[in-house]
């Protein structure tokens, strides 16, 4: 009983943590000023060394986001606990510019456990970043020959907490479903800066909603696994809160201020994916497909417009020999490639981007794992007016795994 109040009080202090790191910049992206940010890349253990793949994968070795129904194949009577921070060194270059920018963060934390037939978990995680900088905007006023500067920073994003559950049918067949909390903010600051008066336009945003998914895993031979799963289209509600001031001449007025204006609400849609994993005796191999119906949902944004989106991801990892006494033979050797076509479309350009991957899972003990992952993405292009971003990310993940329930027996 002690172990378990001292793993919930442990429990309570990460999340807290958790809420209050998911309010900074995950991200440092031009293109997180389409929509609601960009959608975060960050995945758990060792999903995010494979590729971001793992529809077809079990949770024996730790949290598998990917598909609720792998919740069911945790060890049985296993607590788990799992978080993780990353870093990201993002280069930014077009015609005109080239510059590098870095962001650190608090990157998810889950916790989970299975009894007899059934799994379930909780995790906090960004689904979506936002953090952008457009500085020195020069336009001309209107009717004469006057410039003014425009400078303009946007930071937040959607958080998600989500509920898993994973039942197993049969022995080859596990079903799950999930519902998602979803939450946050997007804040932007405008300038306006002329030769007499200056102007200062403060937005907050916020959104919220709930989404619902379901999914399927079956085993084949223990060899050949497939999975399936569905997320349901959902809307997010919003408010915004509205502050302009005017300062001109050491003096200032406020022209605006707004709270809680109800304001168009944002579309998530309809989410197909499929996965199929095998192994080889120490080797695995899984793939995934994720198909997203952006054009159903009939939105349109200033700087371009949403298009159907298309994931691939295939991964592999590897054991010399799991059995081993030798520490470097348990050692989980991965390598992952992701490709993903985007769902924003500029000038006729589609946004896409090429992501490989490489990792390790270090074991800690008899069933906890340090994970650490590296991913090089090229995102983008130098086309016209766009940008292309070569990001280079790397994320520390723990997985922290106990026996619980269990009766201690004693002679």
């Amino acid at each position: 009983m002690k172990k378990i109040k001292s793993s919930i009080h442990v429990i309570g202090l990460v999340f807290s943590i958790a809420l209050n790191s998911q309010t900074n910049n995950l991200t440092s992206s031009p293109y997180s000023l389409f929509g609601l940010g960009v959608e975060s890349s960050i995945s758990t253990g060792r999903n995010s060394a494979m590729g971001n793949s793992g529809i077809a994968l079990d949770a024996s070795n730790g949290f598998n986001l990917y598909n609720p129904a792998a919740f069911a194949s945790m060890v049985e009577d296993n607590f788990v606990l799992e978080f993780g921070v990353t870093a990201e060194m993002v280069n930014i270059s077009n015609s005109d510019i080239n510059e590098s920018r870095n962001t650190y963060n608090f990157s998810n934390i889950s916790i989970g456990y299975n009894r007899a037939k059934y799994g379930i978990g909780l995790t906090l995680n960004p689904a979506t970043n936002i953090g952008y900088e457009l500085i020195g905007l020069e336009n001309n006023v209107e009717g004469s020959n006057d410039i003014f500067y425009t400078n303009v920073t946007g930071s937040g994003g959607i958080n998600e907490m989500r509920l898993d559950y994973g039942y197993k049918l049969t022995d080859k067949i596990n079903l799950g479903a999930k519902l998602s909390y979803l939450f946050g903010k997007v804040e932007e600051t405008e300038s306006i800066v002329a030769s007499t008066n200056y102007l200062e336009i403060y937005e907050e945003s916020f959104y919220s909603g709930v989404r619902f998914g379901l999914g399927a895993q079956y085993n084949l031979l223990d060899t050949h696994k497939f999975g399936v799963t569905l997320d349901f289209p959902t809307s997010l509600g919003a408010t915004k809160n509205s502050l302009v001031i005017k300062y001109n001449l050491g003096s200032s007025s406020t022209l605006e201020d707004t709270t809680d204006e109800r304001i168009n609400s944002f579309d998530l849609p309809l989410q197909l994916g499929f996965g199929y994993s095998a192994k080889f005796n120490n080797l695995l191999f899984t793939t995934d497909y994720n198909k997203r119906f952006w054009s159903s949902t009939n939105q349109t944004d200033a700087i371009g417009k949403y298009v159907d989106q298309d994931i691939y991801s295939i991964g592999f990892s590897y054991k010399i020999n799991p059995q081993s006494r030798k520490y470097f033979e348990r050692v989980d050797y991965r390598v992952g490639l992701n490709y993903n076509s985007g769902y924003l479309k500029i000038d006729d350009t589609k946004i896409d981007s090429f992501n490989t991957s490489l990792g390790l899972g270090l074991p800690l003990g008899k069933s906890s794992t340090l994970n650490f992952s590296y991913t090089y993405s090229n995102k983008g292009t130098t086309k016209d007016i766009l940008v292309q971003e070569r990001s280079n990310m790397f994320n520390i993940n723990l997985t922290l795994s106990d026996l619980w329930f269990q009766k201690r027996k004693y002679n």
